[in-house]
């Protein structure tokens, strides 16, 4: 039997719950009277031979390329065979990002016009994506499903800009021997592609051999997942009944997304949510904390918003089908939901210290704050009609 609308729902609130949890525990625990052993468990250097890590950077550098690897099969996925998949429904997402990624980057170059602050301007830019699903789940059917589709596409499109940006800006030196030897391995995972080779090992062997030549190459090594989910072959829907795909792409991403949005994403909560509130620093570090929190929340919607609306009005770009203007208004609100991207560009952005810890204040304040302006502004839109049908409206 088929999931029902309200079942899907509470699917795609439980992932952003657990998230929610482990920040508000991270955020409690740092302001606590452990809070000094907390800091100390996260940030502590540990050695393992010539190798140098501390908790934090096991999540932040290993865990997390499992993250970017479901973010790229999802991209992929939405790209071959979904949202993205005709160029027409393409546009008004694309347009929109584009926006929400330029705008708030702006207004944050407005309080950092230089000093090393200026970094931050790609901490505003991105999306949650599993917070933007978690917060239209709760609107359920007071929303259309195709809002669902058009915010999930500019929350995809979002956090491939960011990647480009932590790729392209946040890598300032590297070293040209092991770029070089990342660079070999990806075309070895792309002649693996072509020649359809169906076995997931020797894929994950030669993404273990990206991870590593990123890193030694000074690149964030997390974006090797990225690359992994372009090689891997995709799944083809139009294959007959009883033939087994090459490696289905989509059903690796079911089967990773669970462990991802309850485990992965909510230690990396708990590593990078942890803020002890002290006045002196945030107050040294208010242009940090005006430009993130401003881009965020009057950034997003202004930028999701207004192109949109442009493109609309000059026929670049169509509205989806049962989605208005106004409905495109309360999803570039809940565009301004950052959290996990945002949160691991700040920490590529500032060293630790207060201009960090400003720019982690500012997220943890504009992701709620963004999730209450767009369900407020949709909860107060005009209310869809149940489908006579019982399911849900058609996708454009």
């Amino acid at each position: 039997m088929a999931p029902t609308h309200e079942a899907k729902g509470r699917r795609a609130l439980a992932g952003p719950l657990a998230l929610f949890l482990a920040a508000a525990v991270a955020l409690v625990s740092a302001n606590s009277s452990y809070g000094s052993s907390f800091r100390v468990f996260w940030h502590a250097t540990h050695d393992i031979g010539d190798v140098r890590f501390t908790f934090q950077n096991i999540v932040d550098q290993g865990l997390m390329t499992v993250f970017f690897l479901v973010v790229g099969l999802a991209l992929k996925r939405e790209i071959l065979h979904g949202a993205l998949r005709h160029p027409r429904t393409m546009v008004l997402p694309l347009a929109a990002a584009f926006g929400g990624m330029v705008l708030p980057a702006v207004i944050y170059h407005v309080f950092n016009p230089d000093g090393p602050t200026v970094a931050g301007w790609g901490v505003p830019m991105s999306t949650d994506i599993a917070f933007a699903v978690g917060a239209l789940a709760l609107l359920g059917r007071r929303v259309p499903r195709n809002l669902l589709i058009f915010l999930l596409a500019l929350a995809i499109v979002d956090d491939l800009g960011a990647i480009l940006v932590i790729a392209i800006y946040y890598t300032s030196h590297f070293r040209a021997t092991a770029l070089l030897g990342a660079l070999l391995v990806t075309v070895a995972l792309v002649l693996l592609n072509r020649r359809a080779v169906r076995g997931f090992g020797a894929y994950a062997l030669l993404g273990a051999a990206l991870w590593l030549a990123l890193w030694r190459a000074g690149i964030d090594p997390p974006l090797a997942g990225v690359v992994l989910a372009a090689a891997l072959p995709a799944s083809d829907p139009d294959r007959g009944v009883g033939v087994r795909p090459q490696i289905a792409s989509e059903r690796l991403e079911r089967r990773l997304s669970p462990y991802v949005n309850f485990g992965i994403l909510p230690l990396f909560a708990l590593a990078n949510a942890g803020l002890a509130f002290r006045l002196a620093d945030f107050t040294r570090a208010q242009p940090v904390l005006l430009g993130v929190l401003l881009g965020l929340l009057l950034g997003k919607f202004g930028g999701v918003g207004g192109v949109s609306w442009l493109a609309v009005r000059l026929r670049w770009a169509h509205l989806p089908t049962g989605v208005t203007l106004r409905h495109v208004l309360g999803a570039a609100w809940l565009s301004g939901i950052g959290f996990t991207m945002a949160l691991f560009v700040n920490t590529l952005a500032f060293a630790p210290g207060p201009d960090r810890a400003a720019g982690k204040l500012a997220v943890l304040m504009a992701s709620p704050l963004a999730a209450a302006l767009g369900i407020a502004w949709l909860w107060w839109s005009r209310p869809l009609p149940l489908p006579a049908s019982g399911e849900d409206a058609p996708a454009a």
